[in-house]
């Protein structure tokens, strides 16, 4: 029985020294693979490009805004109420285009009755004319009658005076002459007369003329047009509406040309002058450019914050540019500057806590960078690297700060 009692303590001894070599092979084992998984890590592939300073033209830059270079309102010059409504906001129109008609009945009636009133007068001033014609005409027989009757009255009065024929006869003659004479005046009367009425009728005349004229100008103007071409905005009218004179119903704005309009100081104006050279852009995000020339500048500073309003103006045809907008505005002050500037791509982060990755001897090393002003492709570097740090320009985004690099491509 002792003899058994041995033999099983020898075999729990050599059950328990195979669980102690296992147990220590196991972490034996997890320890090199721990070490194979840490030694065996691939380093991030990337590519770099090396900081350089370069020199340009300083900039300055200014807050803008958008505004048309003409406008025009769509007011009416009659009241009436309106039947037609022929435009829409955002819809582009051409000088003398029908936009707004009016109810022109009365207006129409109005032409009728003084084309009529004109017609009248003209007819009148024809009759007269006729009979200032008739009248001359009648005058000529009387002068010549009184011419007949003083020769008949100069022969008669000479035999009168010689005795040769009576006094009847002669006193005959004197009558006739002064008959003669007397129908000659009233003819000459006549004819003056009706001079005068025509004058008068020709006066008439012309005043149905000039109301007939206005009535017109009150029918054509039952149309409202457009003022000048451009863009449709503001509509204010509605059919069946009645509208005084004056009224206005929309707004015209000639967005062909735009004005950039920015507030400048006074020693800005050493290199701000009228004909020069501006770049506009709308926002970070649009890189697109837009040049302009410096069109005026106020003569008079703003009383109240002292700055002069300038205006440039940038070609618009294409209508990508739009009033009431907001942009900036760069002028070159004539002088240079020294900057660094990295691809956008090598650019982390967000709008004021930005960051890029220098290549550190092998490590990403994490760099809080200030920009400044974005062309195309490109954003200026104002602090937080320095020329000739080599700077990480892919995989920005998944990169870590000390992360183990491998530069593919400078």
């Amino acid at each position: 029985m002792i003899k058994g009692i041995k033999k099983s303590k020898k075999k729990l001894a050599v059950l328990l020294v195979i669980i102690i070599a296992l147990f220590i092979g196991k972490i034996a084992f997890s320890g090199k693979t721990n070490k194979t998984t840490a030694t065996s890590k691939s380093k991030v592939s990337i590519k770099t490009q090396k900081v350089q300073e370069a020199t340009s033209g300083a900039k300055a830059t200014f807050k803008a805004s958008l505004e048309e270079v003409q406008s025009g309102d769509i007011a009416n010059k009659v009241g009436g109420k309106v039947t037609q409504i022929l435009f829409e906001n955002g819809k582009t129109v051409t000088q003398g285009q029908a936009l707004v008609k009016l109810d022109d009945t009365d207006v129409r009636n109005n032409v009728s009755s003084s084309e009529a009133q004109v017609s009248s007068a003209e007819a009148q001033l024809k009759a007269t004319e006729n009979q200032v014609t008739s009248s001359e005409l009648s005058m000529q027989k009387m002068q010549t009658s009184y011419q007949s009757a003083q020769r008949d009255y100069d022969r008669k009065k000479a035999l009168y005076d010689q005795g040769a024929i009576s006094k009847s006869e002669f006193e005959s003659a004197e009558d006739a002459l002064k008959n003669a004479q007397s129908d000659l005046a009233s003819a000459q009367n006549s004819i003056e007369s009706a001079k005068l009425s025509i004058e008068t009728q020709k006066a008439n005349i012309n005043s149905a003329q000039v109301n007939l004229n206005t009535q017109q100008n009150s029918l054509q103007n039952t149309t409202i047009t457009a003022p000048i071409s451009g863009v449709m905005d503001g509509k204010n009218v509605s059919v069946g509406q009645y509208v005084n004179i004056g009224t206005v119903l929309g707004k015209v704005k000639d967005t062909s040309s735009i004005n950039a309009v920015i507030q400048v100081k006074d020693t800005d104006l050493a290199y701000i002058k009228v004909g020069g050279k501006a770049i506009l852009k709308l926002d970070t995000e649009n890189s697109k450019e837009y040049e302009g020339i410096i069109q005026n500048i106020d003569a008079v500073a703003d009383s109240s914050a002292r700055v002069f309003s300038c205006k440039i103006k940038i070609d618009n045809k294409n209508g990508e540019l739009k009033s009431g907008v907001f942009g900036k505005v760069e002028i070159e002050t004539g002088t240079t500057k020294k900057s660094m500037s990295l691809p956008t791509q090598a650019l982390g982060g967000s709008e004021g806590n930005y960051y890029v990755f220098v290549n550190n001897k092998g490590v990403a090393k994490k760099c809080t960078v200030t920009t400044g002003e974005v062309s195309q492709d490109n954003v200026e570097i104002k602090s937080g690297i320095r020329a000739g740090d080599e700077v990480i320009i892919t995989n920005v985004s998944t990169l870590l700060d000390g992360e183990a690099i491998t530069v593919v491509s400078k």
